[in-house]
């Protein structure tokens, strides 16, 4: 289970009026800052952080899970090599080749982000926000980021 979930008995018959009255609680008390998610960060890191080694300390504190969070990191000034483009069936996905000033390129793939893909376009710096990944593929193992946001 989910530490966060609640439990409950509810009779059938009462639902649709506890849903209703759910609802109508939620609406009352809600923000609309409440409703933007927020991404904690756990370090500001250039791509150029990124290497083998960094790659092999991060597995050593595997694995990850609600009690255990994959460390999630900023880089500021990246661009896109030009490669951007949309995956998915309804091209909800954006799959990049990033650097950062001079650095070596590097990919990465953002699931759910087809719709920042404007953000990349014509080599605009914009700030990225990620997880470092290891990307399995026809035998060969890479490195990549795993975007979480991009603004």
């Amino acid at each position: 289970g989910n530490m966060y979930a609640a439990g409950m008995t509810l009779l059938e018959e009462n639902y649709l009026a506890f849903k209703e009255a759910f609802e109508k609680e939620v609406e009352r008390t809600i923000h609309p800052d409440m409703l933007t998610p927020e991404i904690s960060i756990d370090a500001e890191i250039n791509l150029t952080d990124i290497t083998p080694k960094l790659t092999r300390i991060l597995k050593q504190f595997e694995p990850f899970g609600p009690q255990n969070m994959t460390p999630v990191f900023l880089t500021k000034n990246v661009t896109d090599t030009g490669y951007a483009q949309k995956l998915g069936a309804d091209e909800e996905h954006l799959k990049l080749f990033v650097r950062q000033n001079n650095s070596d390129g590097m990919a990465a793939i953002g699931f759910g982000l087809g719709n920042k893909m404007e953000l990349t376009a014509n080599k605009k710096p914009f700030e990225a926000v990620y997880c470092i990944d290891e990307n399995e593929w026809n035998g060969k193992t890479s490195v990549q980021v795993r975007l979480k946001d991009i603004k």
